[in-house]
């Protein structure tokens, strides 16, 4: 009897399986289905394109002054060390770049005389070193290269010094990214392993403000200058590796403007320089095009061609030895001389 019950149960349901798989959705059905999906795809959508809050990482009482703020475990070193008054670099925190600015320390760190080097024995002792500071690990593991690609396209930054891409974001290298909230400061620290299996790369940014030091030179200045000494020295800020204007460098060219509207007799050559960042072809091109921006400028606001040239000298003429960040600002620069 039971065997007999069972059996109609089972046939019922196959029965009852075979009309629903062989019945057409109505069309209300079909809409709350793809009601369920773009819901579902929405919130898929939403968690891979969610920004990094910083607000959420808990506050941090340990006090950071310096750069680097703890030694390395015994038997590794540095075999390079920079450091940068203000910069800003990519760290990645498992779904996007984030692009603080502020002070920052820059090295490689390798292994003394006669001690093997382990990735796993750095990699734990430093982990142990930023906890103990109150630091949050946000990532660990390869970053996907299209998202590297797809940033730098945006943001044509430094990185370490190098134009591209930064020594942990080539290849197959590992990343790990950490971060320390504080109260007036945060502190950015990332991890990149080397394709020499015998080193790692550490950068630490410490954000702050900039300060703003640049002041406007009138055009009456500029007029000046060009009659007592033939010249005069512009700061004229531009994206890292681009040769585009910024706003905040609109003023100035607004000023040039002036100067060569208000003295139609007047012809200059627009001449870029740069620092030695970078090898001598590179920074000669840099050069020539931020000049010739400037000229463009000029030109696309109705000063006649025939009174402007523009040159590019790249790193050869500095103004100051490029050892320090504040010498190397120096020699970034442009000189509008007088041509009789």
């Amino acid at each position: 009897m039971k065997k007999i019950l069972l059996s109609t149960i089972l046939i019922g349901i196959s029965l009852i399986s075979c009309k629903n798989s062989n019945e057409k959705s109505t069309p209300q059905e079909v809409e709350n289905q793809n009601n369920v999906k773009t819901v579902q795809e929405n919130e898929i959508t939403e968690t891979k394109s969610k920004d990094f809050d910083i607000s959420k990482i808990p506050l941090s009482s340990f006090t950071i002054i310096d750069l680097p703020f703890f030694d390395l475990p015994d038997g590794y070193e540095y075999s390079s060390k920079f450091d940068r008054d203000y910069e800003s670099i990519r760290f990645w925190t498992g779904n996007n770049f984030e692009l603080p600015e502020g002070s920052l320390f820059y090295g490689r760190i390798s292994t003394t005389e006669n001690k093997q080097f382990s990735i796993l024995e750095l990699t734990k002792n430093l982990n142990k070193v930023f906890m103990d500071a109150g630091a949050v690990e946000l990532f660990q593991g390869k970053v996907p290269r299209e998202a590297i690609v797809q940033n730098e396209e945006l943001n044509p930054i430094t990185d370490y010094g190098l134009s591209g891409t930064a020594y942990g974001f080539q290849g197959n290298a590992k990343t790990w990214t950490y971060v320390i909230r504080q109260n007036l400061q945060n502190i950015w620290v990332q991890l990149n392993e080397s394709d020499d299996r015998a080193s790692l790369y550490i950068a630490i940014l410490k954000t702050k403000p900039i300060e703003i030091t640049s002041k406007l030179i009138k055009a009456d200045q500029m007029k000046l200058a060009l009659d007592q000494k033939g010249m005069v020295t512009l700061y004229i800020n531009y994206d890292t590796n681009k040769s585009d204007i910024k706003a905040d460098a609109l003023p100035t060219m607004d000023e040039i403007f002036k100067l060569l509207s208000e003295n139609p007799e007047l012809k200059i050559s627009i001449e870029g320089h740069t620092d030695n960042v970078g090898n001598e072809k590179y920074n000669m091109q840099l050069s020539e095009v931020r000049a010739k921006g400037i000229l463009d400028y000029l030109t696309n606001k109705g000063i006649k061609s025939e009174r402007l040239k523009s040159l590019g000298f790249g790193d050869s003429k500095p103004i100051a030895t490029n050892n320090t960040e504040e010498n190397k600002a120096l020699n970034r620069r442009v000189e509008l001389r007088k041509i009789s």
